[in-house]
């Protein structure tokens, strides 16, 4: 037991024991001790006489209470330092993760074309679905898992989710499928209970507001945090144009996602342009990210697909809203609820 109460004491170890050995001096019984001995000490060995005695034992006062007082203060900053964090697991989908050499590492280069690869765990495909909720084998749109303290929110563009209907602004129904590829769901379905958009988008469409944030849930198991499973990107504000960037886009007549480097430039103030060959149609709401991990594949999200012409009326040049103000206090929205 006495073991186990010294390792709770921030003094562990031997320092600790040091400090409070040293600290059992500091009461005042202790301290008269101290001075007196040094009284007997000069008096009967030394033969100072008695004035001379008081001048030692202030100045041995004054000693000891300083080092008193230091000691004081070393065991409290010492109990008051926080226990570091314990580490963050890895996502499950690290251990399998398989990032294209056309989006980072040593040989990723821009390029003008992009290249089907199996995609990444954190992001997917946007499927409408059918009368018992799940994917009707459909991808019209693409999504990606964005940081969030519940883990269950995801990015994409604002058209891809909410549409006007006889000119009421209506949400679609869908579902989220990350790590999508060939017909295979490694990370299962995820369907979305809230979808958040900017008001201007709703009442007009504005292009310049063509973002949406989404949080998920999995229905079998509504506990489970998606960024646990797939990770997510972080998610950055007022990017620098130009950049050089990665951008992945699900095509709607392709069974795989589509990957391409290039530089995200500005077409105005507020939509930024990327061109390479291949981000068609199903595209829309593709990660714009900065920064990836080859090991990974996670990055720095400064973009979606979207905007000007809800991103592009060809397959060669790309467009986003830029992630400016209006984009940041969305996504804070969003963090407040998943």
């Amino acid at each position: 037991m006495a073991t186990l109460t010294e390792s709770a004491d921030p003094g562990v170890g031997t320092k600790g024991r040091h400090r409070r050995s040293v600290s059992r001096l500091c009461t005042g019984k202790r301290l008269m001790h101290i001075i007196r001995s040094s009284l007997w000490f000069g008096k009967e060995h030394v033969g100072v006489t008695r004035s001379q005695l008081r001048v030692i034992s202030r100045i041995l006062g004054v000693l000891v209470f300083g080092v008193c007082f230091v000691l004081v203060l070393d065991r409290a900053e010492a109990g008051s330092k926080p226990a570091p964090a314990p580490p963050q697991p890895a996502p499950a989908a690290d251990a399998s993760v398989s990032v294209p050499a056309a989006l980072a590492g040593p040989h990723a280069a821009a390029a003008t074309a992009s290249a089907p690869f199996t995609g990444l765990p954190s992001v997917g495909a946007i499927f409408t679905v059918d009368q018992q909720g799940r994917s009707d084998h459909h991808h019209y749109c693409t999504g990606s898992v964005v940081d969030s303290p519940g883990g269950d929110v995801i990015a994409t563009a604002a058209h891809c989710v909410e549409s006007a209907v006889n000119g009421v602004p209506t949400t679609s129904q869908f579902v989220f499928v990350p790590g999508y590829h060939d017909g295979v769901e490694p990370y299962g379905e995820w369907t979305a209970v809230k979808v958040l958009v900017d008001p201007h988008w709703s009442a007009s469409n504005d292009p310049d507001y063509d973002v949406a944030f989404v949080v998920v849930q999995q229905p079998s198991t509504p506990k489970a945090r998606l960024a646990d499973l797939v990770g997510a990107q972080h998610i950055g504000f007022s990017p620098q144009r130009p950049q050089l960037v990665g951008v992945i886009g699900y095509p709607t007549a392709a069974e795989q996602p589509v990957a391409c480097l290039n530089t995200l430039k500005p077409y105005a103030a507020t939509q930024s342009e990327f061109d390479c060959v291949g981000f068609a149609d199903g595209s829309s709401g593709g990660p714009v990210l900065t920064g990836i991990d080859a090991a990974t594949g996670r990055g720095t999200l400064v973009g979606v697909i979207g905007g000007y012409q809800e991103g592009g009326d060809t397959p060669d040049i790309s467009y986003a809203s830029y992630f400016g103000g209006a984009v940041k206090s969305l996504y804070q929205e969003a963090e407040a609820l998943g």
